[in-house]
């Protein structure tokens, strides 16, 4: 029994190395291989937190994207509204411009009718000075020629009275012959009723 107990511890004493041995490199491969698999999980867990920071960093850039395409929405609804405003304040504006060139046309026909018209009522007014000047003077001739009338009326009334009153006697002395003296009183009579009529006759130039 004790040798074969010694042929089996022998055995096992020179086994004990080379499975030792072995024992230490699969001790060593098991640890690089544990090594591996903490750097593959190391690994897949920053390329799971870089995929959180890009999956993160992509849901920020698609809202700022959003929020971007929201702010040009109405930055172009805004500009069309600018847009439609600015045509119809350039409608408005020729509009306005029409009627303004419109207005002054209208301004400038009334003042030429203005001055046309003052000129026509200045020339209406120069004549109505003039035909008033022109009516005090006929007014002025006939209060003097209803003056000159009257005297000339009164000098052939006296004229009638003297005829009337002209005895045969006045005749006689006035158809005498020798003497004449009637003759004289009858011509200076008449001589004084002709410088009455002249000086109280119109002239031509009246």
């Amino acid at each position: 029994m004790k040798p074969v107990l010694l042929c089996a511890l022998v055995i096992a004493l020179g086994t004990s190395p080379a499975l030792a041995a072995t024992e230490s490199r699969e001790k060593q491969m098991l640890r690089r291989m544990q090594q591996q698999m903490q750097q593959v999980d190391q690994a897949r867990a920053l390329a799971e937190q870089e995929k959180a920071a890009a999956l993160a960093d992509k849901a920020r850039l698609d809202r700022e994207r959003e929020k971007l395409a929201a702010e040009a929405r109405r930055q172009t609804a805004a500009r069309a509204r600018a847009e439609t405003e600015l045509k119809r304040l350039r409608t408005e504006t020729d509009e306005l411009k029409g009627r303004l060139a419109d207005v002054e046309k209208k301004l400038a026909d009334s003042l030429t009718l203005q001055r046309t018209t003052a000129d026509r009522l200045a020339q209406a007014e120069a004549v109505q000075r003039q035909t008033a000047g022109m009516l005090s003077t006929r007014q002025q001739e006939l209060a003097q020629c209803k003056m000159h009338n009257g005297r000339l009326a009164e000098v052939g009334r006296e004229m009638m009275e003297k005829y009337r009153d002209k005895s045969c006697r006045d005749a006689l002395l006035q158809a005498e012959p020798f003497t004449g003296l009637k003759q004289v009183e009858v011509e200076n009579l008449l001589e004084t009723w002709r410088d009455r009529v002249d000086r109280d006759k119109l002239t031509q130039d009246k």
